[in-house]
């Protein structure tokens, strides 16, 4: 029997308020709970129909983007059923709920929502939001992002774990001994081989590879073995945010080559600048600079003939439909992370070189930090056996459809704002063989304006939502106009970001036609 909605207000969320946490997540829990418990007492059945948005927001007083977001978690976690243009309705008890008087379920983003492995208590997600903001609200209105969680688009990964596949029980830590393994577990060596091999197609064995704490880490033990004072970096530009204070730790020099039309590299700008700087190291970012048919092998002969180390970072590629340029010579290294298709809290990367590369890098792995944590490691094994073809084409739909998404909010609100176009034919990153964006799960934007560190800076501090200015990922002064926003959030908390950033534009600009 559909409940009114006085029983909701009164009943089901009384003191939803004191609960901890961001407003959205409050009440979540506290219909996550009043559901578990309807449902054992039939005072809701399967099929029941939530109050609308917009009616239990102004009952409580809230905007309607806290109550959106609310009830997407609770779809995320199978807990509703969200129709599309019909309202909000109870879906069965899952079987993973508890007997207590709320359900346990993982609150994350609805990344592969509805797909294969989906958001399941039997997954690896716990509770926590893993740094996603946004309960809709409405930041900046007064000036200030204090009463707003912050909504972070700096990072290009899922928010939270809640798209994780259903994992059983990990193996007992008391299996692992010490736990010290330099190189990584060999079971997780293997599953990454195996992940390479087949789905970034990378042929690789477990030998090839070092496991790390995330791709920074692998980028970081590189420039240790690789760079010097003087010693040059030549990438494309825009690179990857850090990838200058990696440089100038050693004392390098960052030396950026610029992309054409739809972010593609030009190989023979690369040997040109490699050329003028002897010894220096090459980095290709798959998700970012693009590449394509006899270019590819055209990078990879042109860092041989310059003796020129030739790194390609797949941080960002959640499949490949190309091979990478490490399966056309041994002689590339490769590096990546789990970050970009699980999740950034695992802090699981990995690098794969030539010997004696390798056996240097293993070396100063151990004086760095020993070896990577086991509990992290059983956890990576784990996910990548249980993610399937069905698991990772949900995951790829819902990130291709997430970055469409702000697209055309960004085309509606934020006009001026010019997201670099697609590139034509088959690229290496995520999404359909025929196309799609160069960014992986995220895009870069041109804005109109010199620089767009202070506007980066308003709409953190004062309207909530936190992006990367181009200036981080600038080698040559050519992007200081861009930012770089993540698209791996819910669809709901990616509206409330633009909404946002739509309202500290506008500040954004009367203060620019303002000043003298």
């Amino acid at each position: 029997m559909d409940q009114d909605l006085g029983w909701w207000v009164r009943i089901a969320l009384d003191g939803w308020q004191r609960r901890s946490g961001p407003r959205y997540r409050r009440l979540a829990e506290a219909l996550a709970g009043a559901l578990g418990v309807a449902l054992r007492q039939r005072e809701l059945a399967p099929g029941d129909r939530l109050p609308p948005e917009r009616v239990l927001a102004d009952a409580l007083a809230l905007s309607r983007g806290t109550v959106v977001r609310a009830y997407e978690e609770l779809a995320a976690a199978g807990v509703v059923e969200r129709r599309q243009g019909a309202g909000t309705y109870v879906r069965p008890r899952p079987a993973w709920t508890s007997d207590g008087p709320t359900f346990g379920y993982p609150f994350g983003p609805d990344v592969g929502a509805g797909g294969a492995g989906g958001a399941g208590g039997g997954g690896a997600g716990g509770a926590g939001d893993g740094g996603d903001g946004g309960d809709g609200g409405e930041a900046g209105v007064d000036g200030s992002a204090s009463e707003v969680e912050l909504i972070d688009l700096s990072l290009p990964v899922p928010a939270a774990t809640g798209h994780l596949p259903q994992i059983g029980p990990l193996p007992s830590l008391e299996d692992y001994g010490h736990g010290v393994h330099p190189a990584g577990l060999p079971e997780l060596r293997a599953a990454l081989a195996h992940y390479l091999t087949e789905r970034q197609l990378l042929p690789t064995t477990p030998d090839q590879l070092i496991v790390t704490s995330g791709s920074q880490q692998a980028l970081a033990l590189l420039a240790g073995a690789l760079l010097g004072p003087g010693r040059a970096v030549v990438t494309g530009c825009p690179t990857r945010p850090g990838l200058a204070e990696l440089a100038a730790d050693r004392q390098a020099r960052l030396v950026g080559v610029p992309l054409g039309p739809g972010q593609r590299l030009d190989p023979a700008a690369v040997e040109r600048a490699a050329r003028r700087s002897p010894g220096a190291v090459v980095q290709f970012d798959a998700a970012l600079h693009r590449l394509a048919g006899p270019a590819r092998g055209e990078l990879v002969a042109a860092a041989r003939r310059c003796s020129a180390v030739l790194v390609e970072d797949l941080s960002q590629v959640v499949r490949a439909v190309e091979p990478p340029l490490a399966a056309l010579d041994p002689a590339v290294v490769a590096v990546g992370s789990l970050s970009a298709t699980f999740w950034a809290g695992l802090r699981i990367g990995w690098l794969r070189a030539p010997r004696p590369l390798h056996d240097q890098l293993l070396r100063l792995r151990r004086a760095a930090d020993l070896a990577p944590s086991v509990p992290a490691q059983l956890l990576a094994c784990a996910l990548l056996r249980a993610a399937d073809p069905a698991w990772y084409r949900s995951l790829e739909r819902a990130l291709t459809e997430r970055r469409e998404l702000v697209r055309r909010l960004l085309a509606e609100q934020l006009p001026a704002w010019r997201p670099e176009p697609l590139p034509d034919g088959p690229v290496g990153a995520v999404g359909a063989p025929s196309g799609c964006a160069p960014e992986g799960p995220a895009l870069w934007v041109r804005l109109p304006v010199a620089e767009t560190g202070t506007f980066a800076h308003l709409a953190e501090t004062r309207f909530g939502v936190r992006t990367t200015p181009g200036a981080l990922a600038c080698a040559d002064g050519r992007h200081l106009d861009a930012l770089r926003l993540g698209c791996a959030q819910s669809p709901g908390t990616l509206e409330a970001a633009v909404d946002r950033l739509r309202a500290a534009w506008e500040e954004h600009s009367r203060r620019l036609a303002a000043s003298p």
